[in-house]
Parts: C-alpha cells; structure tokens; sequence
C-alpha cells in the first residue's frame, strides 16, 4: 500500500463497509480538518471521530462511490458519493449526492470538505 490510489483503495473499501470511524482512525491525520460546506472547519482528528460516533449513533449511512478522482501528484483526492442517510429514530430515509475533496499528505488525509445541498438533510 504505497501510492495514492492504494490507500484511497482501502479507504474506499472502509467506508463502503460502514467502517467510516476506523477509516478515520487509520487514514486521518492527527491535525486533520474537516470542513462541511462553508462551516467552520473542525480541527483534529479525535474530534473529527468524536462527531462522527455521534453522528452515526442517530444515522444509518450507505455510501456509494459514484465517480473518483486521484491526483498522485497534488495528493488530491476528488470523490462524489451517493448517500442513503437512515434517520434511526423515525426510520425516514433520504438520498444525497455529495462531493469530497481530500489533501493527503504523508499517506494521510490532512484536510477534507464535504459539499452537498443542506435543504435535503433528515
């Protein structure tokens, strides 16, 4: 596992196989920020995991990559998933598109932002 697209790979696999808090914790960096749309980014990675536990204790998530694309060179990572978002207390399930850019550096995820249309959340 020594290039990009080895460790996006895995990574990929990850969160496709609801492993998304592990895939944090292998692949995030330890100052990692993560940014949804234009909010203030959070900073750290324990934090980044701590909001996503709590996250996922109220949501069901199935992701599907629909494209990706990876800059070896930039250490960029471009990524557009489809995302079923179960809302575990009503059982209301809803649809998104979503866009990732990731900056790897080190073999770790550095900085991450998410863009997606907030009117169509749970």
């Amino acid at each position: 596992m020594n290039t990009l697209k080895e460790k996006v790979q895995t990574f990929n696999q990850l969160i496709i196989n609801d492993e998304t808090v592990k895939a944090m914790e292998v692949f995030y960096a330890d100052e990692v920020e993560l940014q949804e749309n234009e909010a203030t980014p959070r900073a750290g990675k324990e934090a980044c995991i701590v909001r996503e536990k709590a996250a996922l204790a109220k949501f069901g998530l199935g992701l599907e990559i629909l494209k990706q694309a990876i800059d070896e060179e930039n250490q960029v990572v471009f990524s557009e998933y489809l995302i079923t978002i179960t809302n575990k207390a009503t059982q209301k399930v809803s649809y998104r598109n979503e866009i990732s850019v990731q900056q790897w550096k080190n073999g770790l995820v550095t900085k991450e932002k998410f863009y997606y249309n907030e009117t169509q959340l749970l």
